[in-house]
């Protein structure tokens, strides 16, 4: 059940979210299959199976990060990296998380996640509010 007014435009966000949340959960494994939702129009549809795909590879493709600087003091990481290089560098080139030594989730890189189609709705609806 949607929480949200039907009639908010959050409320098809919210749908959506659900949608994608459950079908990445179906693509790895975790969850029972879903119908789409009727509320949701072909194109949204299209979009959301698409990042929810693109969350599944990602998610079933980790790259382990070894122990580094957090990034926090940018001085003090430079001058370690001059004096200590590391062994590997991760370069990503498909979705990925990335995983911290232990192993939680540091990082989602889903390029092209979002669908095109999608970008340019969220580009009409903002040039119309500006």
């Amino acid at each position: 059940m949607n929480p949200i007014p039907a009639d908010w435009a959050l409320s098809t966000t919210h749908i959506a979210s659900e949608y994608v949340s459950r079908q990445f959960s179906v693509l790895i494994g975790v969850g029972p299959k879903v119908l789409p939702p009727i509320e949701l129009d072909v194109v949204l549809l299209m979009a959301c199976s698409k990042l929810a795909r693109t969350l599944a590879e990602a998610y079933r493709n980790p790259e382990v990060l070894q122990t580094m600087e957090t990034g926090l003091k940018s001085g003090c990481e430079e001058l370690l990296l001059a004096r200590f290089l590391p062994d590997c560098q991760i370069i990503l080139e498909r979705p990925a998380v990335v995983l911290n030594k232990f192993g939680i989730i540091v990082l989602w890189y889903l390029p092209r996640a979002i669908d095109a189609a999608i970008q340019g709705r969220w580009a009409r609806v903002s040039l119309a509010a500006q």
